[in-house]
């Protein structure tokens, strides 16, 4: 199937004892370049996952965790900020920025649904609804 084929399907995310889905976006790494990733970005109880689209080449998923309460680490692994980014643009969707712990960003792009276009007004308020998701965990 091609990329946005209808049995596209992303990467599983095995979900831990008591961890349940919160927020689910489609997303890409990368977005606007030519080493884009498709998926999926999804909030869980207790971690961000970027689930990539199943293929024959398909990268792992990339989790960041939370860190509990207050604590900050500088592990690479830990999510530490996440916030708007770019707006949409004709080669790219709006995006959002996340910081680690150790200070490495991700640019990931956020779309309302697969065959949604770069531009639609739809993509912006994913987008912000999963940044808001976002930052309310980070808050706890």
């Amino acid at each position: 199937m091609g990329l946005f084929g209808g049995g596209t399907q992303v990467v599983p995310i095995p979900m831990d004892d008591g961890e349940t889905e919160l927020v689910r976006e489609v997303a890409t790494v990368h977005p606007g370049t030519l080493s884009s990733i498709p998926g999926d970005l999804v909030l869980t109880s207790s971690r961000l996952v970027f689930a990539p689209m199943q293929g024959k080449k398909a990268p792992q998923p990339i989790t960041w965790r939370f860190t509990k309460g207050k604590s900050r680490t500088k592990a690479p692994d830990a999510l530490a900020a996440a916030g708007a980014k770019s707006p949409p643009g004709l080669m790219r969707p709006p995006t959002l920025v996340l910081t680690t712990g150790d200070g490495t960003t991700w640019e990931i792009g956020i779309l309302a649904g697969r065959r949604k276009a770069n531009r639609s007004p739809d993509n912006a308020r994913a987008r912000d609804r999963i940044v808001e998701a976002i930052q309310g965990r980070l808050a706890d």
